[in-house]
C-alpha cells in the first residue's frame, strides 16, 4: 500500500520518522474500529511522547514495552524511514563478538535467488 505523498515503503518493525519529528517503530498497519482508512500504530522512542499502549477504545492493536509510548497515525503522517538505532526504546543489548544480528537483515531477498548446487 502506498503511503502519503512520499510513497514511503511501510514494513512492520521498521523505524520511521513522523511528519512532526517523532520517531517510532511500526507495530501495526490496517483497518481500525475508531476511524476509516488505513492506520499505522507505532511504538515511539523514549525521546517522543505517545498517547497509549497500543490499545485504543478497548481494542488492542499492538503492544509496547513502555506504557504511553504507543501512537496511531494515518499512513500519510509517516515521513521517512530512519536507521533503527534512532527508534530503540530500550537500552542496546551488548552484542557478543562474532554474533550475527538476529536475522533481521534480509540478505537473501535482494535480486534473483541463486540456487546452491553443491
Amino acid at each position: 500500500e502506498k503511503g502519503g505523498k512520499g510513497d514511503v515503503t511501510l514494513k512492520m518493525n521498521w523505524t520511521y520518522e513522523l511528519s512532526d519529528g517523532r520517531i517510532g517503530v511500526l507495530k501495526f498497519m490496517g483497518a481500525v474500529e475508531f476511524a476509516k482508512g488505513t492506520w499505522c500504530g507505532l511504538e515511539l522512542s523514549k525521546a517522543s511522547k505517545g498517547k497509549h499502549n497500543g490499545t485504543v477504545e478497548g481494542t488492542k492493536y499492538f503492544s509496547v514495552d513502555t506504557k504511553g509510548q504507543g501512537v496511531m497515525v494515518k499512513a500519510s503522517k509517516i515521513k521517512k524511514r530512519v536507521p533503527s538505532k534512532k527508534g530503540k526504546s530500550v537500552k542496546q543489548a551488548k552484542v557478543k563478538k562474532g554474533a550475527v544480528a538476529t536475522g533481521k537483515a534480509d540478505w537473501s531477498q535482494k535480486g534473483k535467488k541463486k540456487a546452491k548446487s553443491e
